[in-house]
């Protein structure tokens, strides 16, 4: 099937269907659908490299927290948001949280525990979708030592 690569947007004669590829999944939140040869090889590449990023991040030890926190940023939508949040669960390097706000992977958070008195900035890695929630995992843009006293006082209790 010829036409043009959803992609490159380039035309080519040869265009691979992704939709339900279970090799692409981890970049399905791209929501392309017909791409070329190069671009497949490309996402495929991309695909695996998220899986292992994944898979190192999940290798941290977490701990399980109900911290109130100040969140601030944009959302998919571009509208500028500040909401209080609770923080689920943190590991030395990042945190999760719950919201009902539609936030993309690649999103810059400002993070701010008034309770231990420190703010962090943070990308949004992950958002997992339930029931209107969405849950999202933040990478710290750079630990500081009133993050890394915190994951001391709540990894030392689990």
């Amino acid at each position: 099937m010829s036409g043009f690569c959803d992609r490159c947007n380039e035309k080519t004669n040869r265009l691979v269907d992704i939709t339900d590829l279970p090799e692409l999944a981890a970049v399905a939140h791209l929501e392309y659908r017909q791409v070329c040869d190069l671009c497949y090889d490309d996402l495929l590449e991309e695909a695996g490299e998220a899986e292992e990023r994944d898979e190192d991040r999940r290798a941290e030890p977490r701990a399980s927290v109900s911290i109130k926190a100040r969140v601030e940023g944009d959302t998919a939508h571009l509208e500028a948001f500040s909401d209080e949040m609770i923080i689920e669960e943190i590991s030395p390097s990042g945190l999760r949280l719950r919201t009902v706000r539609e936030v993309e992977p690649g999103t810059v958070l400002k993070v701010a525990v008034p309770s231990h008195d420190f703010e962090a900035t943070a990308i949004v890695q992950v958002v997992w979708h339930d029931d209107g929630q969405h849950s999202i995992g933040l990478k710290l843009v750079e630990p500081s030592d009133g993050w890394q006293r915190l994951w001391h006082k709540y990894a030392a209790d689990q």
